[in-house]
Order: C-alpha cells, then structure tokens, then sequence
C-alpha cells in the first residue's frame, strides 16, 4: 500500500501535469476526436473531473447526486480547467486530513475491494492513462504538445 505522504506528492505532481495538458488544448477545438469511435476531447477533460467525484464520493464521503455526474456539461475550456482545479484541491485538502485508518478502509467500486488509497491510485493511473489520449489529441488538433515527463518536440523545456 501507498503511503499518504508518497500519495500526495503523486497527486500533486500528477494533477499539474494533466492540467497543463489541458490548458495545451485548442479552445476551439473542444468537440474533436481523432475518429468516429474516439471519445471527444471535452469528454476525456470531463472524466477527469469525475474521477474526482468518484473519489470523493468514495473515499471522503461526499454527497454528490447522481444528477451531477450527468448533467455536466461545461461551457468551455475555462470552466473546465476551474472545475478540475476545484475538485482536485478538495481531494488534496481532504487526503491531507485522512487519518491512516481512513486511507486503509475498504472502498467497493465495480464489484470491486480497494484500501481507499489503493482507490485513489486506481483512479490517479486512469486520469494519466486518459491523459495520455489526451495529449495526442493536442497536435491534432492544433496544440502544442507540452513536456509531461521529459522534453516533447513542441516544448523542449527540461523545466520539469
């Protein structure tokens, strides 16, 4: 198991690099998909957020309607970026505040037992995993790729 300490360095580390991903992405560009089957790039943004719902509906205990999870439908970019950054401070403040028998109380998601930092891990790996995606879609659609864990073509920055 992950410690706290080590958990939250990741976060923040990882939480950073996703949102400069994101503000890398064209604004006009938010409906763009790489094919019919693709997932939209405003849609792969919006699963970062509710990564963090599902954290925080699972772990912390947060009352978040299921309308919330289907109704959202941010207006662009901006509000995107401003969601993400809300909801992932709040899972940072929260993760400060868990005790270490809270980080190892048992979460079921998906049919599925997790410690609640194994949880968090799960859903950290899937927003890298998405981001990933993500960032393929930035020179795409007109972007400059940004260095997420070395140089990249577009920013060669060893500012890491």
């Amino acid at each position: 198991m992950i410690s706290k300490q080590d958990l939250l360095k990741i976060f923040r580390k990882e939480f950073d690099t996703t949102l400069k991903v994101m503000r890398a992405f064209p604004e006009n560009k938010l409906d763009f998909a790489p094919h019919e089957r693709s997932s939209k790039a405003k849609s792969i943004m919006t699963t970062f957020i509710f990564e963090m719902y599902l954290i925080e509906l699972n772990v912390f205990g947060k009352k978040i309607e299921k309308s919330e999870f289907q109704s959202y439908l941010p207006e662009n970019l901006k509000m995107i970026l401003s969601d993400f950054q809300k909801e992932t401070e709040f899972v940072i403040s929260s993760l400060q505040a868990l005790s270490d028998n809270e980080m190892n109380k048992e979460v079921r998601f998906a049919e599925s037992k997790f410690t609640a930092g194994d949880f968090m891990l799960m859903m950290l790996f899937d927003q890298i995993h998405h981001r990933g995606q993500l960032s393929t879609y930035v020179r795409m659609a007109g972007g400059k790729v940004p260095s997420i864990y070395g140089p990249s073509a577009d920013d060669n920055s060893t500012n890491l």
